[in-house]
């Protein structure tokens, strides 16, 4: 009882160095001690956000990490005050579920800013390691959680024992130097990755916010296994994952083994031969193959197993936030060839983008609906018919629609009404959001020449719509430099960050959490996907597939009536901008 009474006033009173605290409260400091070294090791939730107060000339930024260290101020009544609840719009009383524990984050270094699921994960140290045979998309697997977890703002990097055995000299090494018989070669290969996985132990301990280090290894053997829980454990506060990637699939294999011909051991070796001693090297690493199983380690194991990339998810003992959302993420990536269409609404009247669709913005309705039948029937001649297949994706202001329905009329299709997504043959979309409604079903002419006709889905959702400005939304970026120099000038400071004044204003961080489920859908499409949207969304979905930094997003050129083609694959994600605005360049704003 007196944690939630009392603490605050003994804390108090040491803050302002009266020792005799000690005396008049004796059993009380003595069990206040006791219990903060008690809790000394429970890790704590360290929030890294900020919350924004419009304010005449800009925002009132409160750091919460800042706010939350144990620097009191008095105030009319003798009051102690932390400079959050002072600063919050509300009032200068506690915030509700604050029961005066703030001087234990207190004890934290304050962290780093961190943005997306970042500021609101647990402070930990997790090493993510890879575990399965050579050849079954592990290094796809961690380019593509690298990609994510930097997007949402957590400091990964990727530690590859390959990479570093061949850095060492040893690169060429034939299908010999991986078998068991080969004493020396043995312990060369568990030297090196010794070397790896204390490379990405060390890079953890220097991180002083929540941070992921990725050890890229076979890790095929429970000894090996063993060894990389036992070193997490001498190193406290690091938590291994382990991601055992099985692929048993023949098409999928074959890809892979094309692949690795391409890799710096087989580089000037005839294809053939490459190919024989890859496949040798293979059957060495099967021989001591053990997979991983509930009772490796008692049980006591957290790993997810990924099958044929993303048919099949197994997860064991993944709790935590952090964890248990790289295994969500797992669960719907894939490697299906397939494009995604990024464009910006057309051109409209105002600058408030409710007016009508204007002569140019119709024009390149008509011209994307040209590029997009061809791009279509490009891949249908490809053999990818799956991926020819298209849904739209699209905000829900007036513009989104309007821009879709003469991209429509170019087509020369007709909505049904009343036809959800749902009801159209493997149509269904459902977004980890209650925001998103299937809007109709299209009944379009087909792109092949036998005329035949073919429906695809169209969804609308809010979570698309664009970067709230608060007080000035509709104001262009032009008119806010020229009128509000104040106001731009702190945008130009912080843009990532920045929120313009005015109820339910946004910033670049908090468009990244709400686009969130727009990623994993885009990622566990099999068909081709357009997206229409506003500028702001598309640049975090640009910056998201060609893993560019986030400081970088907010002053990304993305021109108005301008197509940005994805085409994500195994190195990475293709992207090719077609500007197709044949009737000059359009404001920006």
């Amino acid at each position: 009882w007196w944690s939630r009474g009392c603490a605050g006033d003994w804390l108090w009173r040491r803050k302002r160095g009266q020792d005799a605290a000690e005396s008049e409260y004796p059993s009380r400091a003595a069990s206040g001690e006791q219990e903060n070294a008690d809790r000394a090791d429970v890790p704590l939730v360290h929030f890294t956000t900020s919350r924004s107060v419009g304010t005449p000339t800009g925002n009132l930024n409160v750091d919460i990490a800042e706010a939350a260290r144990p620097r009191l101020r008095q105030v009319t009544g003798g009051t102690p005050v932390s400079p959050l609840s002072a600063a919050m719009p509300w009032g200068r009383s506690r915030p509700s579920g604050d029961s005066g524990n703030s001087h234990r984050q207190g004890r934290r270094k304050v962290a780093k800013r961190v943005y997306g699921l970042g500021g609101y994960s647990q402070s930990s140290r997790v090493m993510l390691c890879m575990v399965g045979l050579p050849a079954r998309g592990k290094s796809y697997i961690t380019k593509m959680l690298t990609r994510y977890l930097q997007w949402l703002g957590f400091p990964v990097r990727i530690f590859n024992a390959g990479n570093l055995r061949r850095q060492e000299g040893l690169a060429g090494a034939d299908a010999n130097f991986f078998k068991d018989d080969n004493k020396e070669a043995s312990s060369m290969r568990e030297k090196v990755a010794s070397e790896c996985m204390e490379e990405a132990i060390h890079w953890l301990t220097t991180q002083t916010n929540v941070c992921v280090a990725i050890f890229d290894a076979t890790n095929t053997t429970q000894k090996r296994r063993g060894k990389i829980i036992e070193r997490c454990r001498e190193s406290r506060g690091i938590s291994p994952v382990f991601i055992e990637s099985i692929c048993n699939s023949d098409a999928v294999l074959e890809g892979n083994y094309r692949l690795k011909m391409g890799n710096e051991d087989y580089q000037h070796m005839d294809p053939a031969k490459a190919r024989a001693d890859f496949l040798e090297r293979v059957k060495a690493y099967e021989r001591r193959y053990e997979t991983i199983d509930d009772a490796e380690q008692d049980g006591d194991l957290t790993y997810i197993k990924l099958f044929n990339v993303g048919q099949k998810v197994v997860m064991h003992r993944c709790s935590g936030y952090l964890v248990s959302h790289i295994g969500f993420y797992l669960s719907n990536i894939h490697i299906q060839p397939r494009s995604i269409w990024l464009t910006r609404h057309a051109e409209s009247e105002d600058e408030t983008h409710q007016g009508e669709i204007t002569g140019r913005g119709k024009a390149y309705c008509l011209e994307l609906s040209s590029w997009l039948q061809a791009r279509r029937q490009a891949m249908k001649q490809a053999g990818e018919d799956e991926g020819a297949e298209m849904l739209v994706l699209m905000g829900t202001a007036p513009v989104h629609g309007a821009t879709f329905e003469n991209l429509s009329m170019a087509r020369g299709v007709s909505p049904v009404e009343g036809g959800a997504a749902e009801e159209t043959k493997e149509g269904e979309l459902t977004l980890a959001s209650d925001s998103a409604k299937p809007t109709r079903s299209i009944s379009a002419t087909s792109c092949t020449s036998d005329g035949a006709g073919q429906e695809f889905p169209a969804m609308s959702t809010s979570l698309l719509n664009e970067l709230d400005r608060g007080d000035y939304a509709g104001v262009s970026y032009a008119r806010v430099q020229k009128e509000y120099p104040e106001v731009w000038a702190q945008r130009q400071r912080d843009p990532l960050y920045f929120r313009y004044p005015g109820a339910g204003a946004e910033s670049y961080a908090d468009v990244i959490g709400r686009v969130r489920p727009i990623i994993i859908e885009l990622e566990r499409q099999r068909r081709s996907v357009l997206v229409i949207s506003h500028l702001a969304v598309q640049r975090c979905l640009y910056a998201y597939f060609a893993g560019l930094p986030m400081e970088e997003l907010p002053n990304l050129d993305l021109p108005m009536h301008t197509v940005v083609e994805l085409q994500p694959g195994p190195f990475g994600c293709k992207v090719k901008q077609v500007c197709l605005d044949h009737c000059g360049a359009p404001p920006d704003g």
